[in-house]
Parts: structure tokens; sequence; C-alpha cells
């Protein structure tokens, strides 16, 4: 069976976690998704954006006509909500991009980074899009707990905890990136559009506040 080479890169993977979203049976889900389909294949983006780019650079991971991210929403807004995205590309500020690589280059995996960095460096095919699931910041953190406490298995409690059922998200990026993997543009996903311009702020990794006391002066 024919089609555009797809790559489909699991961005944030965990391969020591199954009930985390984006832990291994998201990965072996879609390598059996599209088994029928050699032209797709899925990889493991838990590298750093900087190094996902020097491997297109390289040819040692051969660049696709069509990507599709999946990967953490950059703001929890509906935790258990999964969305879509078209990367419609473009120029971005210097610094941004800046602030962007230093976070990569500390160890930080992150869709958002991964985006732009790529598109500094044109390393994204004129199709690409990304799956996004919105969970909030301690979620594996969480999971990891109740892994621990033994309870990591029971969708039911781990529903009740989190608020969304992590199992539920799972199957729901499992079938917005298969459709998306199959149809680009096509897709009947609603595609919200994401650029640089759209892309969350960096947060410092310091922050200074001044306090004024009374009688004090700053």
């Amino acid at each position: 069976m024919g089609g555009l080479s797809t790559l489909v890169g699991i961005v944030g993977y965990t391969a020591i976690l199954d009930s985390f979203p984006l832990g291994p049976p998201l990965m072996s889900s879609l390598e059996t998704e599209f088994s029928d389909a050699p032209h797709i294949t899925v990889e493991n983006f838990t590298w750093s954006p900087v190094h996902i780019v020097q491997k297109f650079q390289s040819n040692e991971m051969p660049r696709p006509d069509r990507i599709v991210m999946i990967g953490l929403n950059a703001v929890s807004r509906q935790p258990g909500d999964v969305h879509a995205c078209s990367w419609h590309g473009g120029p971005a500020d210097e610094l941004a991009v800046q602030e962007r690589v230093y976070e990569a280059v500390t160890g930080i995996v992150d869709l958002e980074n991964t985006l732009m960095i790529g598109e500094y460096f044109k390393a994204w095919p004129d199709e690409c899009f990304t799956v996004e699931a919105d969970m909030p910041a301690d979620t594996f953190g969480r999971l990891v707990i109740a892994d621990s406490e033994g309870w990591g298995q029971d969708e039911l409690a781990l529903t009740q905890h989190l608020g969304f059922s992590p199992l539920e998200q799972r199957q729901r990026i499992i079938a917005m990136a298969a459709d998306i993997a199959r149809n680009g543009h096509r897709t009947g996903v609603q595609l919200q559009e994401k650029s640089p311009d759209t892309l969350t702020p960096v947060k410092p990794f310091i922050e200074n506040h001044a306090v004024k006391r009374s009688g004090a002066s700053i």
C-alpha cells in the first residue's frame, strides 16, 4: 500500500510507565495501527529537539513527506482533552529561538520547543501536524506514586484521582494521530492553526521579584 512517507513522533515518550498516556502502550498501539502501512513509521522523540534536527540533517533519520508529532499541550486548560494542530511555520524572533535552544540543551523535551527549533533549521516538511494531550504538569508524578502504591493499573481509581481517564485520553490520541497520518490535510479531525506567533512564551528558570517593605526603599 503506497502513500506519502510519514513519520509519527512521540515527544515526551516514557518507557517506564504504562498508565501514562504517552507511555509504552501508545507506541505499541500506533505500531499495530500502522502495520498495514509501510510508508508510516513511529519513532520515540524523547531526544532533545536539537538532536532530532541533527538526525534529519545527517540523514540518520530520513526526512518524511508528512510528520505528526504527539506531545503534551503547553498549558493545561481542560485535563483529558486532546486536540490537533496544523503547523504553518513562518519566521520566528531570534531571541525566542535562542531561549528554546537553551531549554533544549539543558534537557527539556517539549513539543513547542521541538516545533520552533525544527522550523528555524528548516527540518519540517510542508505537511506538519501535532496531536496534543492536555494534562496537568504533575500528572506523570502522580501516576508514578499510584504505581508505587500498587494501584497504578486501576483505571477507575486513576480516573477519580486525576479527574480524567488516561486510557480514554490515549485512545483519543491514537485515533487522531492515525487519521492525520493517513490523510494529512484531508483528515476529518478538526485542526487548529499553529505557528511561531501562537506558541506559549518560554518561562525563565529564575524569576526575581522585588518586594518593597514598609518604610524601606528599593
